[in-house]
């Protein structure tokens, strides 16, 4: 049988992003463009929290169909959100398009009108910075996680279901991730 609940202010669903910020993450990724692998991953989950007040936006103001949590683990497991939200957990994306903690000035390419592409500065909203040190507590991070997403349910048990990310880049120091990861 396929699951037909859909996605509503009414039945919302919980993301959380759990983001390796151990000290490997300051290295490199490979490829043309060298960048530290905490920056592609801060810069990928605000560009996806972007998109996402975007896509809640409506005339009467951003609707509540997600909440949000980023975590971070390094030296140990926090709140990964910088700015207004530091220190927070689940937050409504409502409160998260109100609160970047910055706007920066970016280069996008956008389409001139005769087929190429031109340079146009916009502002681009950040919520998390990245970070590296420390070790690797993902059983921790995900013990934390799973804590949430239980709590989140509990608040809401007709909502969608609750949807958790862990971006890595290598092994737990902490012990085996596999049987809380379950």
């Amino acid at each position: 049988m396929s699951y037909t609940a859909e996605i509503s202010r009414a039945h919302p669903t919980c993301f959380v992003f759990v983001v390796d910020q151990s000290a490997s993450m300051d290295d490199s990724m490979s490829g043309e463009v060298r960048q530290k692998k905490s920056e592609v991953v801060a810069d990928a989950i605000n560009r996806l929290l972007f998109e996402l007040t975007l896509r809640c936006a409506k005339e009467e103001g951003v609707r509540d169909y997600f909440h949000i949590a980023v975590l971070g683990y390094g030296g140990a497991v926090s709140s990964a959100f910088s700015g207004p939200l530091s220190g927070r957990d689940l937050v409504p994306i409502s409160e998260i398009a109100e609160s970047p903690a910055r706007l920066e000035e970016r280069v996008k390419k956008v389409p001139d009108g005769a087929g190429g592409l031109v340079d146009q500065q916009v502002k681009f909203p950040i919520w998390l910075d990245a970070h590296a040190g420390g070790g690797t507590p993902m059983v921790q991070a995900l013990t934390r996680a799973e804590a949430l997403v239980s709590s989140w349910v509990d608040q809401h048990p007709t909502g969608f279901p609750p949807v958790v990310l862990n971006l890595t880049d290598g092994e737990s120091t902490d012990g085996d991730p596999t049987n809380v990861a379950a």
